[in-house]
């Protein structure tokens, strides 16, 4: 499996938001990168979700 990493530089914070429709966990968790980082949610999504298309790994059902 892929030890790449996802890195998200530091931004000024943005006015424009979106919903994103997710379990609360993980809503909490991307608040948490959103504060540190100051990167809009719809942004640090998007950003993962490309991570995870661009390594993802389908294998054949056992």
């Amino acid at each position: 499996m892929s030890k790449e990493k996802l890195i998200l530089t530091k931004e000024d914070e943005s006015k424009a938001t979106m919903p994103v429709f997710i379990d609360a966990d993980l809503h909490e968790k991307l608040l948490e990168l959103k504060k540190e980082t100051k990167i809009p949610l719809r942004r640090i999504v998007e950003k993962m979700i490309r991570f995870g298309i661009d390594n993802v790994v389908i294998k054949e059902n056992e």
